[in-house]
């Protein structure tokens, strides 16, 4: 599992670097093409590159004329790409969830960046800004909670061969909280990324080393809940079996119940409602007691 490399943003160096964010991006906005982030995203993708370029001794910002398809060149000739997320929370490898089956973390992209040929990166830099509640650059002088995590790199292609491409509207979780895409996203799992050890270290990605990254296999890009939740679906439309979801789950290591999307009120009310017409039993419905745990009104 790749360990992100934790930079912190507060203080007064911090302060100046979202400054210099913050006027890129006044100056330079994208207000144009499909999938293009918010002023505050962009603000986000600005100062993930610009903490970077200065751990590597580049340039602080690119010149008007730069190619839109990347972002920095490293030493070795590779094209990156930072692509960056914020929000209040930290970057952590997993969730914690209700059902005790912590959720992987994942990194997103926005579909159409990655399908476009036009935009050659050759590799990814991926990329977590963890904010104040108040999101906007550059903050205030003295805000502590201003921290980038740099989580690892990947190949375009096979960012773009093994994500799992998710239409607008789509579900995601985010250990117990649950949201929809507003846009077309690819999510890439953080345990597929390659890690590094500091920022420097990306010089040392050669094009061997990305030529290999683009043939590797890698793991699932669901979280494990995901996975077992899909299997269970698929043995009810019948197209896997139960051993098949047997198999599955001790591929994985998960052998508990795991939170349904819906709230366990509506699995239990459906489940009174078979009772009522005879399909099953009381007795069926208390053993679903045991693992759906069902909520009452208490009061605001």
């Amino acid at each position: 599992m790749p360990k992100p490399i934790i930079i912190n943003l507060g203080g007064a160096k911090g302060y100046q670097l979202r400054q210099k964010a913050a006027e890129y991006v006044s100056a330079n906005q994208n207000r144009t093409g499909a999938e293009r982030g918010s002023a505050v995203e962009q603000g986000f993708g600005a100062l993930a590159e610009i903490v970077i370029r200065a751990n590597l001794g580049l340039p602080e910002i690119n010149p008007d004329d730069h190619p839109v398809g990347y972002d920095l060149i490293l030493r070795s000739g590779i094209k990156v790409d930072v692509k960056c997320r914020g929000g209040k929370r930290p970057f952590e490898e997993a969730y914690d969830s209700d059902d005790g089956v912590p959720r992987e973390a994942k990194h997103n992209f926005f579909a159409r960046q990655v399908h476009d040929k036009n935009l050659d990166a050759d590799i990814y830099v991926m990329t977590h800004l963890r904010t104040p509640s108040v999101r906007t650059l550059p903050g205030k002088p003295k805000q502590r909670n201003w921290m980038l995590y740099v989580c690892g790199w990947v190949s375009k292609e096979r960012a773009l061969r093994e994500g799992v491409y998710l239409p607008r509207g789509s579900l995601t979780e985010q250990g117990r909280s649950w949201f929809t895409y507003r846009g077309q996203e690819v999510e890439f799992y953080h345990h597929n990324l390659n890690a590094l050890t500091t920022i420097e270290t990306l010089h040392e990605i050669t094009p061997g080393l990305v030529e290999q990254d683009r043939r590797r296999i890698g793991d699932l890009n669901l979280t494990k809940a995901d996975a077992v939740r899909i299997g269970r679906d698929l043995v009810g439309m019948g197209i896997l079996t139960q051993n098949h979801l047997k198999e599955l789950q001790s591929s994985i290591g998960v052998d508990k119940p795991i939170k349904p999307i819906l709230h366990p009120n509506q699995y239990i009310h459906l489940l009174e409602w078979l009772a009522k017409r005879g399909t099953i039993t009381c007795e069926q419905i208390e053993k679903a007691r045991e693992t759906l745990k069902q909520e009452h009104f208490t009061g605001i």
